[in-house]
């Protein structure tokens, strides 16, 4: 019989050797990729200044804040995976260096799983558009909705809790409509 130990260590191996795959499988997929623009994609949806602070941009469409959050969320990404990745397969980067850049990459790709799994599911229980920022253990949870009783800030707030690992008091659930 396996002690608790050796299964942890399994565990972490196979989640280690899981979002390895993953994340090549994406970045070869992703070098695949041809975008072509036309001029209503290079028109901006926002208006005014394009701060840190994601809850003061202002946008022409209440629903546009969701689809520009992601677009500039996924080039961010898209950007720290590749300056990973480059540090990864430079010969000139020392072992613990490397090492630091695969850890980086696994937390990056946990997160991105948490932020999936929170938004599809607050959207299958009938939410338009959500979107989850974490960072440093606090989550803000920002759902697109008309109005929300004290029930669904309850509820969301629990269900982001336990998919985040984030303390209940570290979750703010902001209704944007």
């Amino acid at each position: 019989m396996m002690s608790k130990r050796n299964l942890w260590i399994i565990t972490i191996l196979l989640v280690g050797v899981v979002t390895y795959f993953l994340v090549t499988v994406l970045e070869e997929e992703m070098s695949q990729v041809e975008v072509v623009f036309d001029d209503s994609t290079l028109t901006p949806m926002i208006s005014g200044d394009f701060t840190e602070d994601p809850s003061r941009w202002e946008f022409d469409d209440s629903q546009a804040f969701f689809v520009e959050y992601r677009l500039e969320r996924d080039r961010v990404r898209s950007q720290e995976l590749e300056v990973l990745n480059e540090m990864i397969n430079n010969p000139k980067v020392g072992e613990d260096a490397r090492r630091e850049a695969e850890v980086q990459i696994l937390n990056l790709v946990e997160l991105m799983e948490k932020e999936l799994i929170v938004e599809n599911m607050l959207k299958a229980q009938g939410y338009p558009d959500v979107l989850l920022f974490f960072r440093r253990g606090v989550a803000t949870v920002m759902v697109y909705a008309e109005e929300l009783a004290e029930e669904d800030y309850r509820r969301i707030a629990e269900l982001v809790s336990v998919i985040t690992g984030a303390a209940r008091e570290q979750v703010q659930v902001v209704q944007q409509s």
